[in-house]
């Protein structure tokens, strides 16, 4: 780590904030300070030529993709951490205050060796458990970025000496995965950036001083800003299409920042893309928005499992087991999330879980036989996950998915009372997935109703007449 000998761990804010530091930040490409300058001199008022959700064909997958899987990793794997909420002491969702706050959690990078970072090598496996697509914390708020960032002096051009973006996007591509990557617009290891946790102590939460010099402020915000722009720049012209952009939440005191000319930019030069809308919205663990415009393609929705429907594209995101990174061996349920992945589809919803790969770039010890218990599933019930869509609010007394010609009604484990559902159109037949022969049905009025039938997991399939 580039730090001063036996710089003090309890005030990283200083240690990280030097001239040396904002020489490496400050972006000198002519040509990208124009680009940047000319978003942030754009207001949102000015903007009212993109349209959300993104109408290009291009973008269509994402409706019926259903599961998507969620990589954060970064150096904070080598001990098991999660990633940036490591550094603030005394964070309260979380054990780090125990080991790493501060500097000690900056300076693990230079133990991370992700010598076995090979996408390719389980991707097809990936594919085969139902997910199409991935979405990896290329930076996450701590940073480090993933691939050879030309700004800054945190990339993998500083340590580990070699793109580690380049065999993810290649490697999902091979095996028909879409490429998602998480970007967080706040960067804490950008000096003098403005933490919320004053200088990562937790107890120090929003107890930032007075901005005493507003010009200043400006300043510093404007040349964040094109840093900023520039590292986005790379990730959208250096690795081909890219399918879903995840931002994590951008705000600076006293300044306000645009968000749909960055969007309309971002449109521009990857036409197809999806994008959530945290770009200028912090969401936090406790689920309570925080600031700023919401928009963007979907929205987002963590780790709290949902209690309605909500409207609109949107994606409900949260950990397998663990904490967001790293958390030792597959320690997940399967069945558990399989009736979760259910429940969301039949809302029309997308399903991202996450796992956090190990520090040497597989993934976690286990991982396979969760897989491939997924998979068994998905080559029996899968037809009822992709390329359905979610079935309208009171049509069975179970979740519904449905294509055009069928529904499939969804029996989760504990459900034993007999299914009911809106007979929308004469029936061909009935069937359980798995299961050969035809499923006998009575009706009542418009009313379909069938005997519940096998255990576990189940999803019934109404074909329905043309």
């Amino acid at each position: 780590m580039n730090s001063p000998a036996g710089a003090d761990f309890e005030n990283p804010s200083e240690i990280l904030d030097t001239p040396a530091a904002r020489a490496a930040y400050r972006v000198t490409d002519p040509a990208l300070r124009e680009l940047a300058l000319g978003l942030l001199t754009t207001p949102d008022e000015a903007v009212n030529d993109v349209v959300t959700p993104n109408p290009h064909p291009g973008a269509a997958w994402w409706r019926t993709a259903g599961f998507g899987l969620f990589l954060h990793w970064g150096f904070h794997s080598v001990e098991a951490l999660q990633p940036s909420w490591a550094a603030i002491r005394g964070y309260p969702y979380g054990t780090e205050d125990r080991r790493f706050h501060g500097m000690g959690y900056f300076r693990l990078v230079d133990r991370f060796d992700p010598s076995a970072w090979a996408p390719g090598e389980w991707a097809a496996q990936v594919h085969a458990a139902g997910f199409r697509y991935v979405v990896l914390t290329a930076k996450h708020h701590d940073g480090f970025a993933l691939w050879p960032s030309r700004w800054g002096n945190f990339s993998t051009r500083q340590y580990v000496g070699r793109d580690l973006l380049r065999p993810y996007v290649e490697g999902l591509r091979a095996h028909g995965l879409k490429v998602g990557l998480y970007f967080s617009p706040r960067d804490w290891h950008y000096p003098g950036f403005p933490l919320e946790d004053v200088n990562f102590d937790h107890t120090q939460l929003r107890r930032r001083g007075p901005i005493i010099d507003a010009a200043a402020n400006a300043e510093h915000a404007r040349e964040f800003f094109i840093f900023t722009i520039a590292q986005l720049h790379e990730l959208l012209t250096g690795y081909g299409p890219i399918d879903e952009l995840w931002f994590d939440g951008l705000g600076w005191p006293g300044v306000t920042l645009p968000t749909k000319a960055v969007y309309r930019w971002i449109r521009s030069l990857q036409p197809q893309i999806v994008v959530n809308d945290r770009w200028g919205r912090v969401r936090s663990p406790d689920g309570s928005d925080e600031a700023s415009v919401q928009f963007g393609d979907f929205t987002t929705h963590e780790w709290t499992r949902l209690q309605a429907r909500p409207a609109g594209w949107w994606e409900f995101c949260r950990g397998w087991y663990g904490h967001w990174g790293y958390s030792g061996p597959f320690a997940g349920d399967v069945a558990a999330e399989l009736e979760e992945l259910g429940k969301i589809r039949s809302w029309d919803g997308n399903y991202l879980l996450n796992l956090g790969p190990r520090p040497d770039g597989k993934l976690p010890e286990g991982t396979e036989a969760a897989l491939a218990r997924l998979a068994a599933w998905m080559w029996v019930h899968g037809e009822a996950i992709h390329g359905s869509r979610g079935g309208p609010e009171g049509l069975a007394n179970v979740p519904v998915t449905q294509t055009p010609d069928a529904a499939y009604l969804h029996l989760f484990a504990a459900w034993n009372q007999p299914v009911r559902i809106q007979a929308v159109r004469p029936v061909a037949e009935i069937r359980l997935l798995g299961q050969e022969g035809t499923l006998p049905y009575a009706t009542e009025g418009d009313t379909l109703v069938l005997p519940p039938v096998g255990t576990g997991y189940r999803i019934l399939k109404i074909r329905w007449l043309a």
